[in-house]
């Protein structure tokens, strides 16, 4: 036992390190589309007779997803090549909240608190920080959750209108993108789910820069995901 305990307590520590030089490398302060979150750099490990956990406060409990320590060709990757997963399997969810046990979700990098249950590493999050549910493996299908909207990010300009061409570091940030998919809408005051007004899938829109979690679709399309307060006009 003593010998499991030592073993758990270095992959613990590697996982950690892992995950502090992959935040740092990739997001500096931990800045992710403009919001602040407290970055999650270990797992809290819980008594061992520990089974069930039931979050409170409008929290939802989810399994993380192995971290991938070789790539398909069965390449082997550094501890700073590897990500943090912000995927997770559903173990808890109260009613109508546009998830269920056993749905797989995508969640915010930053956010939630990490524990560690029989070995396993599974997350505590608010439920406004699953962004989406995932049907397959491919980020273009996913089902936004609450009020968010899944926007196609239009691709950047790869020169300016007087035909000089732009490398990366001068390119701005594109703004403006499709609207994909949308989720049913945010709970009132009164339990009662108010529906998007005014966008419709397919619509253009022009959404705040500092906003929203990125992805990449299988084929290499950026997307993201933003909230629809955050969208700032349609454009036609």
């Amino acid at each position: 036992p003593a010998q499991r305990e030592r073993e758990r307590e270095r992959e613990r520590e590697r996982r950690r390190q892992t995950m502090m030089k992959v935040n740092a490398k990739r997001f500096g302060l931990g800045r992710l589309g403009g919001r602040r979150y407290n970055v999650c750099v270990r797992a809290t490990p819980l008594p061992l007779d520990i089974k069930k956990v039931t979050p409170v406060g409008g929290r939802t409990f989810l399994k993380v997803e192995e971290i991938e320590e070789q790539t398909d060709g069965g390449i082997f990757l550094p501890d700073a090549a590897q990500q943090k997963q912000t995927v997770g399997t559903v173990m808890f969810a109260e009613d109508g909240v546009g998830f269920s046990v056993g749905n797989k979700v995508v969640y915010s990098q930053f956010a939630g608190t990490e524990v560690e249950v029989e070995g396993a590493e599974h997350v505590i999050l608010k439920n406004d920080d699953v962004v989406g549910v995932m049907p397959g493996a491919d980020a273009k299908d996913m089902k936004p959750t609450g009020n968010g909207i899944l926007l196609e990010i239009e691709k950047e300009d790869e020169k300016t209108s007087s035909g000089i061409f732009l490398t990366g570091s001068t390119k701005e940030k594109p703004s403006t993108g499709k609207v994909l998919a949308m989720g049913p809408g945010r709970k009132n005051d009164e339990g009662k789910v108010e529906p998007i007004e005014g966008l419709s899938v397919g619509d253009s829109v022009l959404y705040n820069k500092f906003s929203g979690v990125d992805f990449e679709a299988k084929d290499g399309t950026a997307l993201i995901v933003i909230k629809d307060h955050d969208i700032l006009a349609t454009l036609d």
